[in-house]
Formats: structure tokens, sequence, C-alpha cells
């Protein structure tokens, strides 16, 4: 392996340089270079598309959903609150988001809006789904896709009516799918290749997908055998050493996900008490599902509803899944099982969570049948990898030999260099027939999906009044959602408050936007805070005189409410202020601490 030290680079006049110096135009030649490549100009069209739409949800809509707005939150407190700290980035879900959102968010003091109208978050989402189109044309580039074919499958992600929406919207799906494909792509590399650079870059990436989501876990679980078998097969030596062999490869694709699952567990568990906190946390999933109101139904009703998702998303799906196994059966093509595998893995989990009724019926937990169902269709003009014993390999094919060809030989040749230009001609036009007849339904059938209540109530109760003709009451609550959160800000600011004064839980409907709104967010005590509880205990005795707590104090995931549910008769505490329920955002009370809770004194 040659060493980056190595390599020649240019000098002042573009030239090699013996000393390795790389001058700032050479590096900027290379940027340049690379970006005028054809993954380069899918990432940058891809990015402006995305950051349009950002764009106009930031501004035009003012449209954010609770969980994107939730993620620049947990990275807003730990840069901007009245306690910053790293544990303020929260444990209940992935860091990955939050700590991405950070290098914007330093810059907030200077443009509020970063935190206050999500712009931080979903340029980092802008910029991740680009990141994942760039991931999805490499891989199909290196699976040798003719160019026309490979342009449309490209376009038929970056464009799927999910993929633009999350691409803009400052949510998660965004790095979990860049995660993921560059995961797949680079272990189909390492099985194509058997370099150990790529398989350590397939790790990687299945170690930063977890720091986001949980689904990579399945996927690591399902890629460890298929990474043993392939090592095991094509490793030379005897039957032990073989296994060893196959057991390295393995180590190798799990050490960076489990390293990751440790680290974070061990975290949590030193920092909150819990190693697990989005399971066992009263803000996880869990809890939210058992205090909702939304009945599970039977198993058979949820897996009715799975149906349904995966297939708006994919109306092809069954059909482009038959016949990829036919083909790579055919083929004996060891590639399909790193799709199987790895993004597979990943909606296997969903699925299997859901049927436990372990998440909610969001749509958009299904999203990764958007880049499964295009890859599957580009894998089926993919050149084939089979999977040989060390020493089996068939052998080369010959090369002609000139002279062995004699005086007709360059005739031959270009006879049959006209008729392989033909061959890939037809070839082509066929992948273009194939890729249209299968994935044009995805465009209409997801955007279908997104507008259906029933399949997609996630989307369709935040976006929906975006593209209905006629708003019904949803609609017109998440019309009304941030106008809620600035009428509360507005107050807040008006009556400068002291730092520290105000206690409330971040995790109550509609907060974690009031506090990234308001002119100075020190003036709250929050859940993040690690002096929240003691605070909460005996407000004015460490000099908070105000408590705001979600409508009648009773709901599940408002700390505030539930250590004092008769606040309202109270003789320690009266109200001041009521915000009315507005949109999405629920009533809130804001109590004025005039006395010691009983039993603090």
């Amino acid at each position: 392996m040659t060493l980056l030290a190595d390599r020649p680079t240019a000098g002042p006049s573009g030239a090699a340089s013996a000393t390795g110096y790389t001058p700032p135009q050479g590096r900027l030649a290379r940027i340049g270079g690379r970006l005028a490549t054809e993954g380069g100009l899918f990432f940058l069209f891809s990015f402006a598309v995305y950051q349009t739409v950002a764009w106009l949800l930031d501004w035009k809509y003012l449209d954010f959903e609770g969980d994107a707005v939730s993620r620049v939150a947990n990275g807003f407190y730990l840069l901007h609150s009245r306690d910053p700290h790293l544990g303020a980035i929260g444990f209940v879900w992935g860091p990955l988001s939050s700590a991405a959102d950070l290098p914007l968010l330093l810059f907030n003091s200077y443009w509020p809006a970063l935190a206050s109208h999500d712009v931080a978050g979903t340029t980092m989402s802008a910029l991740a789904m680009a990141g994942a189109v760039y991931q999805l044309n490499a891989l199909l580039r290196e699976w040798k896709v003719t160019v026309v074919a490979r342009v449309l499958l490209t376009l038929f992600f970056l464009g799927n009516p999910m993929i633009l929406l999350f691409g803009g919207n400052g949510m998660s799906e965004a790095l979990y799918l860049f995660a993921m494909l560059a995961a797949a792509r680079y272990l189909l590399r390492w099985l194509r290749h058997d370099d150990l650079a790529s398989l350590v870059y397939a790790a990687s990436a299945l170690g930063v997908a977890y720091l986001e989501r949980s689904e990579p876990v399945a996927a690591a679980l399902l890629a460890v055998p298929f990474v043993w078998w392939v090592s095991y097969t094509r490793s030379p030596g005897d039957r032990r050493s073989r296994v060893w062999s196959g057991l390295t490869d393995a180590t190798i694709l799990v050490a960076p996900i489990v390293t990751c699952f440790i680290a974070w567990a061990a975290v949590s568990w030193v920092i909150v008490g819990q190693p697990f906190e989005q399971f066992t946390s009263k803000y996880g999933n869990a809890a939210l599902i058992a205090n909702s109101h939304i009945p599970p139904g039977h198993l058979s009703t949820r897996v009715i509803h799975e149906i349904h998702g995966i297939l708006y998303l994919g109306p092809a799906l069954p059909i482009i899944v038959i016949v990829a196994l036919l083909v790579g059966t055919y083929r004996r093509d060891a590639q399909l099982w790193v799709i199987v595998t790895v993004l597979g893995g990943c909606l296997a989990f969903t699925m299997v969570t859901y049927l436990l009724n372990a998440i909610f019926p969001w749509y958009r937990y299904y999203i990764m049948v958007v880049p499964i169902e295009v890859l599957l269709v580009g894998y089926l003009f993919a050149r084939p990898v089979r999977i040989y014993r060390a020493g089996t390999e068939p052998a080369a094919e010959p090369v002609p030999d000139p002279e062995v060809d004699g005086l007709y030989g360059s005739s031959r040749r270009s006879q049959q260099q006209r008729r392989q230009r033909t061959r890939a001609l037809l070839g082509s036009a066929a992948a273009v027939v194939v890729v249209l007849v299968l994935l044009i339904p995805s465009w209409p059938g997801t955007a279908m999906g997104m507008d259906n209540p029933t399949i997609a109530p996630d989307t369709d109760l935040y976006f929906g009044y975006i593209w209905h003709v006629h708003p019904n009451a949803n609609d017109r609550a998440a019309k009304q959602a941030y106008p809620a959160v600035e009428s509360m800000a507005n107050y807040i600011d008006e009556q400068h408050y002291a730092n520290g004064d105000i206690v409330v839980d971040t995790a109550d409907n509609c907060i974690p936007n009031v506090v990234t709104n308001v002119d100075d967010p020190r003036v709250f005590v929050i859940t993040n805070d690690r002096d929240f509880q003691q605070v909460l205990d005996d407000p004015l005795t460490f000099h908070a005189h105000y408590l705001m707590v979600q409508g009648n104090g009773s709901s599940q995931t408002d700390a505030v409410g539930q250590q004092y549910p008769d606040l309202g008769h109270e003789q320690w505490a009266h109200l001041v202020h009521t915000f009315p329920s507005q949109g999405f955002c629920v009533n809130f009370r804001l109590y004025q601490v005039t006395g010691h809770p009983q039993g603090t004194y």
C-alpha cells in the first residue's frame, strides 16, 4: 500500500513536490476536479434541491417537525443553555444529528435563526441526503451500470417525495441513509477486491449509523455471518486458518458498532444512571407509546399496516425482489446479499420492532424501502461477483494474438468491436426500459402514501397542509404551531426574567422550540441541566421563581407537573399567566413560587 506521504504532490507550478506539500491552489483544484465528476455534480445538484426544500420549510411554511426541533435543541443546550455541558446532548436518542448541528450552532449568537428556525438541522439533513445520493451513485458506478440507466436510477432516488422531504426537514433519516449506503457501498467493494480498507470503511459506517439509529444493529448481525462465509471461502490454507480468517474479518466488521454500543451505554450509565435511556426512560418510545392514545391493534392489523406502507413506497418491490433473487441465483452473484443483509436488515429491524408495538406507525420508519428498490433494480445490470476458494478461480480468457489472427485479424477485431458496441447500446436501451417500468410507480405511490393519514400519520400531520387543497383541522393546527411558539417566547422576553428563573421540562410539547426562540435561553432551568432535579425540589432556595407546567400538570412526560400535580391548589405558588392551546402547542401555565414546597423546609 502506498502511503499518502509517499505520493508526489503538486508544487507551486503544478509539478510534483518532493516535500509532500500541497499548496492551497492544488487542494482547491483537486476538490474542484472531484466536484466536476458525475458523483460530484449529483452531490451539488441534490444539495441545492434539498436546501431549497429546507428553506421553504424554514421560512415560507414555518413547518418544523417536533423530533427535528428536539435534535437541534439538544445541540443548542450543549452550547447556549444555562448549564452548557456535553451531557446536555441527551441520551434518549442517538447523538449524531445533534452533534452534526454543533458546527453551525456555534454561530447562533450571530444568527439566531440557526436554532429558532431549525436552519442548522435542515442544512445538516440537506448535506447528509446529498451525501446519500453520492454514495448511491458511486455504488452504481462501481457496479458498472451503464451511464443512462445509472443516471435514471440516481434521479429516482434523489427525487422520491420522501427523500425530498427528509432531505430538507432536519430529521434523522438523512444521516441514517447516508451512513447505511456508505456501509453497503464499501462492503460491496470489499467483496469485489478483498481489500482491508474497504471492510474498515464499511465497519466504520455501521458504527456511525448506530449513533443515529438502532436499526444498524440488525444490519451488523446479519452481515457478520455473510462476511465470515466470504472470507472463509476465498482464504487460502487449511480449514483452521480459513476459519480464523473469517473470524478476523467478521470481528473487524462489528468492532466499531460494538464499541459505539458499549461506549454510549457506559457514558449514559455514568451520567444519567441508565445505560439504555431510549428503552427505560419515560421519554423513550416504549413509555410514550404506553401513554399515548393510539390503539396498538391486533398483530394482523400491524402486519397489514406494514405491507401497505412498504407497497406505497415501492409498488413494484415484490416483483423487483423476485427478479433480483432469480438473477442473483442464476449468476451465483454474492453481491445481492450485501443489499439484503445491510439495507434489508435495517428494514427488517423496523418491521419486527413495530410488530412488537415498540415504535409508532410512522411512514418515515420505512424510508429504507426507497434505496433498496433502486439498488435492486440497478443490481440487475451489475457485473456479477462469484466467490471462489483460493486456487480454484477460473482462468482468465486468453488475449488474442495479432500474429495468430493472420492477415484478417484487424478486420475481425473491428467487426467484434462493432458487435460489442451494438450489444452495449441494446443493453443500455433495455436497462432504461426496465428502470422506467419498475420505478416510475414509486413516485406517485410514495406521494399517495404521504397524503394518507392512515398510512402516514406523521407526514400528513406535520406537512399535509402544504399540499392539501382543502385544509382540515390538523392542517390548521400545524400552520398555527410556530405562531404559538413565537407568542410564548415573546411573552417571556417581555418579562425580562433573570437567569434560572423558570423551571420547565424540555420534553413538553413545543417547549424546545420556545427555548431556542427566546432572546436569552438561560432564563430556563431545563431537564438537561445537571441541577434540574435539585432546583425543582426547592425552587426558591436555588433562585428559581417560576414553574411552567403543561395543561393541568398531568402529562406523563412533564417532570414539573408530575412532581407537583396539585400546583393550582398549593399555597406556595400562584398562577400568573396562561398560554392558551394553539395549533400543536397545548395549554401551558406559569406559576410564581412564593414559598417552599412542603417537605423542603
